[in-house]
């Protein structure tokens, strides 16, 4: 799949997670349980966000995304799932500990509305 040159006044997420979808499926980038290849499986961990973002966070998972690449290159049924479920508990802690509160301190939207701004930014 080529990039646009022009970027359309409207984004359609649905439209283009189909696209990137079958890009990838054609591609055969996911990881197939009935191949034949022999399997190179990643156990990525959950990203514990408690602070902000540096080069450091993008470096960790470089690093294993190059190898998931290397590997798929090199023949293997890679799987290699992306950890991203951390149940919330760092954000609550983190968000606490910012602010000085406990969650019960404040009405649970805008405790929500707080871990949300510290997740998202």
């Amino acid at each position: 799949m080529s990039p646009s040159h022009q970027l359309p006044k409207n984004y359609d997420i649905e439209e283009v997670e189909r696209r990137w979808q079958s890009t990838w499926r054609d591609e055969d980038n996911y990881f197939n349980p009935d191949s034949p290849k022999p399997r190179f499986i990643i156990d990525t961990p959950p990203p514990y966000p408690t602070g902000n973002f540096h080069i450091g966070n993008a470096l960790n998972w470089c690093y294993i995304d190059f190898i998931a690449r290397y590997k798929r290159m090199r023949g293997f049924n890679v799987m290699f799932p992306q950890g991203w479920d951390c149940h919330g508990l760092p954000t609550e802690v983190k968000v606490e500990e910012t602010y000085g509160i406990t969650k019960n301190d404040v009405p649970r939207e805008k405790f929500r509305e707080m871990c949300r701004d510290l997740t998202i930014g």
